[in-house]
């Protein structure tokens, strides 16, 4: 391959990484899935298992937060961590969201593993649910609770 053809595909790789929306963990083989914006009626699956990847909360970390919360779509950020027994409770009921709502995307943030959002957006307990719309915080909900809190507050902070 010539100098000027490696440049040329490295541009068009370069671009097409910097076009992806999402980071979606596969519920089955636990593999990264890099997902782009998807057109009506097309669906994602895993690169390893072919899982389908609907309806799954999305990976924020702190290089991404900012690109995810903006696109447009409102979102639900979670703020949680692996040995929080609360988190691990709100965990199905955060998933189940995913799945039945289109119009909201969930995303989750270990605070562990990225403690610049975690200090942006002053989290001092978790779970934390922080609603997003076009990049702007609209509200919050703290600790494990219910499904119905959480569609309260989709319909109050993203109406």
């Amino acid at each position: 391959m010539t100098q000027h053809l490696r440049l040329r595909h490295t541009a068009f790789l370069s671009h097409s990484i910097a076009r992806v929306s999402d980071i979606i963990v596969c519920p089955n083989c636990h593999s990264s899935n890099r997902v782009p914006a998807l057109g009506s009626g097309q669906h994602a699956v895993c690169g390893r298992c072919k899982t389908p990847l609907r309806g799954v909360p999305v990976e924020v970390t702190d290089d991404n937060f900012d690109r995810v919360i903006s696109d447009g779509r409102p979102t639900i950020v979670d703020f949680w961590a692996a040995w929080c027994g609360p988190c691990r409770m709100i965990a199905p009921v955060l998933e189940e969201l995913a799945a039945e709502r289109s119009d909201v995307r969930v995303a989750k943030l270990n605070v562990d593993e990225n403690s610049q959002s975690s200090v942006r957006f002053g989290v001092h307990g978790i779970p934390l649910l922080v609603f997003f719309k076009d990049g702007v915080e609209q509200g919050r909900v703290v600790g494990a609770v219910p499904k119905s809190k959480i569609e309260s507050a989709i319909a109050e902070y993203f109406s």
